[in-house]
């Protein structure tokens, strides 16, 4: 049985003090063919040493003993939506944040200097967030390839802020990413302009479920979806109404 070890870096922060889920799932489900969930059971945080060891069809990471994510081929929960037009995602580029951005260090939809320099913003139909995102030479392989472990975060990132372009019924709780999938049809490469979009697809017992897409002008490159489960006011804030 393979094992590898890996230092969580504070340069992939979402929430204060907190690995963002996105990155930690694409850790966990790196060389998994085929579309792949991964079950975050437990916070990670800047300086946790995880140890992958491989499953079948899939692999688990601990910290120390506790098993914190498990990575394993799955179905998604949605369909591929009709893509944006990009036109109207780049329009939407231009407007400004209408709220306080809720994780300014957040490596995905933050504004560090030290983060992806991804722009969430929503469209006029009052159900998607989307994002125009060209990868710079700075993030890529040699080879020109984006890690997929960065798309799985930001597609982390756009599909949680879907609810604040499309809120769901609200009792005052949080909301944390409980699982998180992907499906990749190409590679992500440096300077390819692509379009991220998001949306809340459906309401669970102990949730919602959004999906997300990721599309250039020749079609789709990958699809996720992500299960927020309800908190004791821990999390991402539900708001009352739409922020956009």
């Amino acid at each position: 049985m393979s094992i590898q070890s890996i230092e969580m870096s504070d340069r992939f922060v979402g929430m204060p003090g907190t690995m963002q889920g996105g990155y930690i799932a694409g850790l966990a489900a790196d060389g998994i063919d085929g579309p792949t969930r991964v079950r975050i059971r437990r916070p990670i945080h800047p300086g946790d040493i995880l140890k992958r060891t491989q499953i079948p069809n899939g692999s688990e990471m601990y910290r120390e003993n506790e098993l914190v994510l498990i990575a394993q081929r799955s179905s998604m929960h949605i369909e591929p939506p009709v893509p944006t037009d990009i036109s109207a995602a780049k329009a939407a580029m231009h407007s400004d944040l209408p709220f306080k951005s809720p994780y300014p260090n957040c490596i995905g939809c933050g504004h560090s200097d030290e983060g992806l320099g991804v722009r969430i913003r929503g469209l006029d139909d009052g159900k998607h967030v989307v994002a125009v995102w060209t990868p710079s030479a700075e993030w890529g392989t040699e080879n020109g390839i984006i890690p997929r472990e960065l798309v799985w975060t930001i597609f982390d990132c756009i599909t949680s802020w879907a609810i604040f372009v499309d809120p769901p019924p609200s009792n005052d709780n949080g909301l944390v990413t409980g699982n998180i999938a992907a499906q990749f049809f190409e590679e992500v490469e440096v300077g390819t302009e692509y379009v991220f979009q998001a949306w809340r697809a459906h309401d669970t017992d102990r949730g919602i479920i959004c999906g997300g897409a990721l599309n250039t002008a020749n079609g789709l490159t990958a699809l996720a979806d992500q299960e927020l489960i309800r908190t004791d006011g821990w999390g991402m804030v539900i708001p009352e109404k739409p922020l956009f």
